[in-house]
């Protein structure tokens, strides 16, 4: 398969495991972990309070707003996986890499959001958003972070491995938070593509030095 062909194919089959595989996790977080859309109640002074959350029905907004985010995404990464052979597979790659970067701040956002904005019926004291969320969110930004510092790297091999080691951090973050899988998969069928496209990048850039001068002396 050509590497546009494998791109193609990371990058569908990313977006496959985020919505049929992630949105049960993403909905478990959302709803048992951050108390999204859920009132915090007390029955009486002895009582120390429960959650009491909408149905599943009520939490379809969230996965058409998150994923439909996810599908702009992916449309755009397909989008410079097919361009024409005059574009570069260096500069493919980048872009690439730089967009799996985007579900990752989607994810983040929203989840932030959802903990913060909140009305007064929740239980008081309580942070929704470390406990669940800061340990993961420490992990992707690292993630991030490797993949900005590959981006800038010259060398395709070196860039090559910065990637696999922010895939690597992005599956550690899935066992952290199962919940983070429907933006991770997307980011990680985009970098898969960017891996795919730098196999059209040349892997030696030749010096000056080494081309033949086109001249010829005689003796």
């Amino acid at each position: 398969m050509s590497p546009r062909g494998s791109a193609t194919l990371s990058l569908s089959v990313g977006f496959v495991v985020s919505v049929f595989v992630g949105s049960g996790f993403l909905l478990s977080l959302v709803r048992d972990e951050l108390h999204f859309q859920c009132s915090f109640l007390r029955m009486g002074s002895d009582d120390p309070g429960s959650f009491y959350c909408a149905d599943g029905i009520s939490y379809i907004g969230v996965g058409v707003g998150t994923f439909g985010v996810y599908g702009v995404i992916l449309l755009v990464a397909l989008g410079i996986a097919s361009a024409g052979r005059t574009t570069p597979g260096m500069l493919q790659s980048r872009l690439m890499a730089g967009i799996s970067i985007l579900p990752i701040a989607m994810f983040s956002w929203s989840t932030w959001y959802a903990t913060s904005a909140r009305s007064s019926d929740q239980a008081p004291g309580v942070n929704y958003w470390v406990q669940p969320l800061l340990p993961v969110t420490v992990v992707l930004v690292t993630a991030v972070i490797v993949i900005l510092a590959a981006v800038l790297i010259s060398r395709p091999g070196v860039r090559t491995a910065g990637f696999r080691v922010a895939m690597a951090l992005f599956l550690a973050a899935v066992f952290i938070q199962p919940g983070s899988l429907s933006a991770v998969a997307v980011a990680l069928g985009i970098l898969a593509a960017a891996m795919f496209l730098e196999r059209r990048a040349p892997k030696k850039i030749e010096s000056p030095r080494s081309r033949p001068s086109g001249r010829t002396f005689r003796t």
